[in-house]
């Protein structure tokens, strides 16, 4: 019993590594925007850019922390790069994470950046189009 009860204290520290990756899963977010990789779910891909490390490792960590409670995941189709059949983006399931501990919040969060992306990105382009047109740039 001993055995079991160590092997379990082992498997729920919060270390340095989880708490990164906690951090990650909430995304870059400042007064309304996402900086870069968008809102969440993240895949590990997307943590590891996010927090570092390489994406076997934060893949293990990811499933442990679901185990453990501290994540919870769910397959949304993405764009991803691939070569095969031809070189482009291609929809594939990818398995996400959200941290639970402010799973509403992120989710409202994101839910309020996508409904805004048709007006980001009107503005960008006449941002885009007034650059043009500015002579001798």
């Amino acid at each position: 019993m001993l055995n079991d009860n160590h092997r379990w204290a082992k498997l729920m520290r919060m270390t340095e590594n989880k708490r990164q990756i906690l951090e990650a899963l909430r995304g870059l977010y400042h007064n309304g925007e996402y900086f870069e990789y968008g809102p969440p779910p993240y895949c590990s891909a997307d943590v590891v850019l996010l927090a570092g490390g390489n994406v076997r490792n934060t893949s293990r960590t990811l499933k442990l922390m679901e185990e453990q409670g501290l994540v919870q995941s769910e397959t949304v189709m993405r764009a991803q790069l691939c070569e095969v059949p031809k070189f482009g983006h291609y929809p594939r399931p990818v398995v996400c994470y959200w941290s639970t501990e402010t799973i509403e919040d992120d989710q409202a969060r994101a839910n309020a950046w996508k409904a805004g992306a048709a007006e980001r990105q009107r503005q960008a382009l006449e941002k885009y189009l007034n650059w043009l047109t500015v002579p001798d740039r």
